[in-house]
């Protein structure tokens, strides 16, 4: 097994693909992804405090309060297209398996702070290499903005965050802007407050 860390959250105008960075080697393992698990994942990712908890932070209290930790997650196998994944929990002191669909297994990751696996011979047959030979951490986040009615401008938006005519916004007015971000899942928006944000505290 080798240890994964997350590369990059992408949108297709299908479904979300999560990208897998596998350690030692140029290949990424590109793992298609339901929009429940992506928001879950990408605000972990981006550390934004929800307002309501989602499936996988409820089933982070329940690991808690009945004494059940979270060891590891493993991406165990592949067959026609399709991945699938193992949880490594332990309870009363064993350490069990717990079949789960990848998506949940990253995101429950995220949730506990624990290690994500991959099998080699996943790594083998599903790792893609990048184009242009472009390093690992220089892919960016793609992202596909949504019609709203309730869409922030755009101008708005940029002077949230650059701030070009030193217009200083409030934390209340970048909190509201990560909140819209999030609401309409355009997570490149939101990691950019996320970290205005944090230049103000």
């Amino acid at each position: 097994m080798v240890e994964a860390k997350i590369l990059n959250l992408a949108i297709t105008d299908k479904y979300f693909v999560v990208m897998l960075k596998p350690e030692n080697t140029e290949k990424v393992i590109p793992i298609s992804i339901a929009t429940l698990e992506a928001q879950s994942i990408m605000t972990s990712l981006i550390g934004y405090k929800k307002e309501r908890p989602l499936t996988h932070d409820l089933i982070n209290k329940i690991f808690n309060t009945c004494n059940i930790k979270l060891v590891n997650v493993i991406i165990d196998n592949i067959h026609m297209d399709t991945y699938f994944a193992k949880l490594v929990i332990e309870y009363d002191k064993n350490n069990v398996f717990i079949d789960s669909r990848p998506s949940d297994a990253i995101a429950l990751a995220l949730e506990f702070k624990c290690p994500i696996y991959v099998e080699e011979h996943v790594i083998e047959k599903a790792g893609i290499i990048l184009e242009n030979g472009e390093e690992a951490s220089a892919v960016p986040f793609v992202y596909q903005r949504f019609d709203n009615e309730e869409e922030v401008s755009e101008s708005e938006e940029n002077n949230a965050v650059n701030n070009n005519n030193n217009n200083v916004k409030t934390k209340e007015e970048i909190q509201r802007l990560l909140d819209q971000a999030i609401k309409e899942e355009r997570y490149e928006d939101a990691a950019k407050y996320r970290d205005e944000l944090d230049k103000l505290n």
